[in-house]
């Protein structure tokens, strides 16, 4: 059986930010992955949506983790199959979850779509990509985040979530820098609700994410992708036990 600090140590040499590393989240992840024969590998793929619209782009590989661009796929993508490979040639066992957040658009941003209508595109959109060969291996399960959030016991809910986001707390200097993040967005995507309403609920829903994941995938690794790192991995921490936090790691150049 492969040792945690042999999986470990292949994991830290994709790192790019090695300084955001808890090490020690890192290690319990892979030593109960060796324990249960699968290591989990979750991701979130933003969505694209048409320039100031209240519009999906309909097809999988313009969300953000899959889109390379003129390049076909992207970089990203093809990282991950190389570290994912490398993991199953020392004899673990490797799932991939990208994870498509259809409740974002309306919770997050304000859109006044039907929630249903969402749900709907981000499944035709997995659909395809699982037929059309985007997908590096059979063992890439995309998911919407609905269907995540449907497997747990609803300790946390968006609604409670979002109360807690609207109270006062240390939280608000995440809200205050998500505030800033989204100003950079604004001519790509539409935010009926006001940017500060919108970094409140972005707040709250990263939170949730991370409650959730810690209930259903509790040995998940997240491959982090999106910017500013650090801000954007303590979004996940705010509602886990402070004794289990979602283990965060950074392989993308």
């Amino acid at each position: 059986m492969v040792q945690p600090q042999t999986i470990v140590n292949l994991l830290l040499k994709y790192e790019q930010q090695i300084d955001l590393v808890d090490r020690t989240a890192l290690y319990r992840s892979v030593e109960r992955s060796i324990e249960t024969g699968t290591l989990n590998f979750a991701f979130f793929s933003c969505l694209a949506a048409k320039r100031g619209k209240e519009e999906l782009i309909l097809d999988f590989s313009k969300t953000l983790f899959f889109d390379g661009g003129a390049k076909g796929v992207s970089s990203r993508v093809k990282c991950t199959a190389r570290m994912v490979q490398e993991i199953k040639d020392h004899g673990l066992q490797v799932k991939v979850l990208p994870i498509l957040a259809d409740s974002e658009p309306k919770r997050t941003w304000g859109w006044h779509v039907p929630q249903d209508e969402l749900t709907l595109a981000c499944e035709l959109m997995i659909d395809e990509a699982s037929r059309s060969g985007i997908l590096p291996d059979p063992d890439w399960k995309p998911v919407t985040w609905s269907e995540l959030e449907s497997r747990s016991g609803g300790t946390w809910t968006f609604e409670r979530s979002l109360a807690w986001a609207r109270s006062p707390g240390k939280h608000i200097i995440s809200v205050r820098q998500q505030t800033a993040c989204l100003a950079g967005f604004v001519d790509r995507y539409h935010f009926p609700l006001g940017l500060e309403e919108t970094s409140v609920r972005q707040v709250a829903a990263y939170a949730l994410e991370g409650a959730v994941l810690q209930e259903i995938l509790p040995n998940a690794i997240l491959l982090q992708s999106e910017i500013p790192l650090s801000e954007k991995d303590g979004l996940y921490q705010w509602l886990r036990d402070k004794k289990l936090p979602l283990c965060i790691i950074h392989p993308f150049d």
